[in-house]
């Protein structure tokens, strides 16, 4: 975000600062209790023991399975700022109850951040990267500068310290550049090489996001003249959803023609000063193209400053778990899309399927369906053209599990078909493919399971509970 927008916020962020604990809850037994989607986002699997490492191929941030995901979360404020909210309870909260599977650690470098404190505000990244690690979210570290390119010794020995530090945990991706608000592609592009370039000689891989010109909007001029030489490089899109419209849009189609790979670090649901504005509808728009073309994102901003874009009404608890009261309507608006089934819980599926079977066979009870003539109770197996399909006996109205094998193949993607809503599910870490989603009562589902060979085989559940 914009720094001559942002410095009001030095009068907001004087907070205190309270100690509070969230621990992930266990997944109930439908018979007993309805897990709502909060309860059922703490329940899944930890998206870096699903996901692993994450790649570049191609325009697709993809898992190390090589299947592509799309990461949802938020941004934190300005850490010079916004560092009261720089802490694990925070961290937790936004993971268990909001469904995010990246946070962004915005370090401040000018006005009073890092070039003035570097020690205060590596300490504030790192308490975020750390707890991040620990819940088993991903984390971005974010160089948060509009002059990047008059820093580049600082920058270099920052991001030095940082890949020494946590290159070679799978959870970390380095943000090198936040907005260039005036610089030339050629002058980004010689920084980006540089600091690329230093954290590569630590013998690190993880995935680097350079930004681009006119505050990360001009992708498609980066498009023109891509960084070569490296591996797992992205390119930052920003937008502010009342402001950057259709035609901003259409920078992103250029660029993801020429094949580069999007990251929406930073976006707001209003104008582009940061306030005024909210505009949901149009917020929409803009997430249903990322959901389609699979770019991951994180929201600005989890702050209390009194602006439309902070996700958090002003005085609410620096210390995470907040109840709805506590949440602006952006705030709300953003956790809801996080939650949801589109991709919310980080899930990615694969884009290839070169043929497919299908079983439609006589209905089971509430938790499974028949499957190529068969039929399944709650819970029971269905076999379809050699893919065994096992709907969880846990399931409910906002939870969707199934298991899925086939002799002698991996299975790589699960889909669950709800009416017409279509949803990638997530491994879990004991197996079975899940997602938090409400299912209408008496819908039956339709699961589609696609092979490491690319076939695919489906079958339909039974009535929904």
């Amino acid at each position: 975000m914009r720094l001559g927008l942002c410095v009001a916020a030095v009068q907001a962020a004087a907070l205190c600062s309270c100690v509070a604990s969230s621990e992930d809850t266990g997944q109930s037994d439908a018979s007993e209790v309805e897990v709502t989607d909060e309860e059922a986002f703490a329940a899944t699997a930890r998206p870096v023991d699903t996901h692993g490492r994450l790649q570049i191929v191609g325009k697709e941030l993809r898992n190390q399975y090589n299947a592509p995901v799309q990461l949802k979360g938020m941004s934190l404020f300005w850490s010079q700022w916004g560092g009261s909210f720089y802490n694990a309870n925070v961290v937790n909260s936004i993971a268990d109850s909001w469904g995010a599977t990246v946070v962004r650690a915005a370090m401040g470098v000018e006005s009073g951040g890092y070039l003035t404190n570097p020690a205060a505000e590596k300490a504030r990244v790192k308490a975020v990267v750390d707890a991040a690690i620990a819940k088993g979210i991903y984390v971005i570290i974010d160089w948060h500068d509009h002059s990047a390119s008059s820093h580049t010794a600082q920058a270099k020995a920052f991001f030095t310290e940082m890949a020494q530090a946590y290159g070679n945990q799978p959870n970390v991706l380095f943000e090198i550049f936040n907005e260039p608000d005036g610089e030339s592609w050629d002058n980004i592009r010689a920084y980006a090489n540089e600091v690329i370039g230093a954290i590569r000689a630590t013998g690190s891989n993880n995935v680097i996001i350079v930004g681009t010109p006119t505050w990360s909007q001009d992708v498609d001029i980066a498009a023109n003249n891509p960084i070569t030489g490296y591996s797992n490089i992205a390119y930052t899109l920003h937008f502010y959803a009342n402001t950057h419209r259709e035609s901003l849009r259409a920078k992103a189609r250029t660029a993801m023609d020429k094949g580069l790979a999007l990251f929406v670090t930073e976006f707001g649901t209003c104008d582009a000063s940061g306030n005024t504005g909210l505009n949901l509808s149009e917020s929409q728009t803009w997430i249903n193209f990322l959901n389609t073309n699979k770019i991951s994102w994180a929201n600005w901003s989890l702050f209390d400053k009194n602006e439309t874009a902070s996700a958090l009404v002003p005085g609410a608890s620096t210390s995470g778990s907040w109840p709805d009261s506590q949440l602006t309507e952006s705030g709300r608006w953003v956790k809801a899309r996080m939650l949801e089934g589109s991709g919310g819980s980080g899930g990615g599926s694969s884009s290839s399927s070169t043929s497919s079977s299908s079983g439609t066979g006589g209905s089971g009870g509430a938790g499974g369906s028949g499957g190529a003539g068969g039929s399944g109770g709650a819970g029971g197996g269905t076999t379809t053209s050699g893919f065994q399909f096992t709907v969880s006996p846990n399931i409910n109205r906002n939870w969707i599990q199934v298991k899925v094998v086939e002799p002698g193949h991996t299975i790589e993607t699960v889909t669950a078909r709800v009416n017409s809503a279509m949803y990638p599910l997530v491994r879990q870490w004991y197996g079975d493919f899940a997602i938090s989603q409400a299912v209408p009562a008496g819908t039956q589902v339709v699961f589609t399971a696609t092979d490491e060979r690319g076939v695919s085989a489906s079958f339909t559940s039974g009535r929904w509970p």
